[in-house]
């Protein structure tokens, strides 16, 4: 099992796709961590402080000081950080910012903390074999939020949906009209988009129904770019939605 999940990913991550669509130096900046995962991390300077969505895995703390470079700041600039969920490779730099805020889903914030774990067989394998990737409680500055929730920075607005299906807590932000789905899609070498990948979702037929639900609400809000946490960037189209979420 531990053989099969790396073989896996590759072919599921594979590549990015318009990661550049959602990079304005020195305004923000997008990464992808080491592979197999290629998991996103995404930068933004706002008026008051920088942001940060998702923190990666192999590499991360490397990858997230190279793209804070881009914006010509620091992990120390750092504020806020907002994880769609708390899969082991969208977590990986946490330490590099600790001293952020860490923003998440109130159902997600035990599992981000170790007092509880994830039910798909892949993050228990990893946890069997790899250890807790995650902080212990009391060693970041966790900010739960227990329902869609408005966050202001400045002149910027980041809206948080609540997305459970791929994990408890999965959640959305939509900021600068980029979408950010954590996994509740996926893209595949062969097929192209689809849902999200069913051996690591705790629950695909909610996941499902949640993506279009979040859909039908936030399309209308002006979204140029729907991403996932993998690096996969698309144009949020009635054939996105229909293959996400049908």
């Amino acid at each position: 099992m531990t053989r099969f999940i790396p073989a896996l990913a590759v072919v599921l991550a594979a590549c990015t796709m318009n990661m550049q669509a959602v990079r304005e130096p020195p305004y923000s900046y997008a990464a992808a961590t080491a592979p197999p995962w290629q998991s996103m991390v995404y930068a933004a300077r706002t008026d008051s402080g920088v942001v940060v969505v998702d923190l990666g895995w192999y590499g991360a703390g490397r990858d997230l000081r190279r793209v804070l470079a881009r914006l010509g700041a620091r992990p120390e600039d750092v504020t806020d950080v907002f994880l769609t969920h708390s899969h082991r490779d969208h977590i990986g730099a946490w330490e590099t910012v600790r001293t952020a805020r860490f923003h998440l889903s109130a159902a997600e914030a035990p599992i981000f903390q170790g007092a509880a774990h994830h039910g798909d067989l892949p993050s228990r394998t990893g946890e069997a074999v790899l250890g807790n990737a995650a902080p212990l409680r009391g060693e970041v500055a966790v900010r739960p939020f227990t329902r869609d929730t408005v966050f202001v920075f400045g002149r910027d607005t980041l809206r948080a949906y609540l997305l459970p299906g791929h994990t408890p807590g999965s959640a959305a932000y939509l900021f600068r009209r980029v979408l950010f789905m954590g996994d509740a899609f996926a893209w595949h070498l062969v097929g192209g988009i689809r849902p999200a990948d069913e051996i690591f979702t705790e629950n695909s037929a909610q996941n499902r129904a949640n993506v279009r639900a979040l859909l039908q609400r936030v399309l209308p809000l002006g979204v140029d770019w729907a991403c996932n946490a993998h690096a996969k960037c698309v144009r949020p189209d009635s054939a996105f939605v229909e293959r996400v979420a049908g």
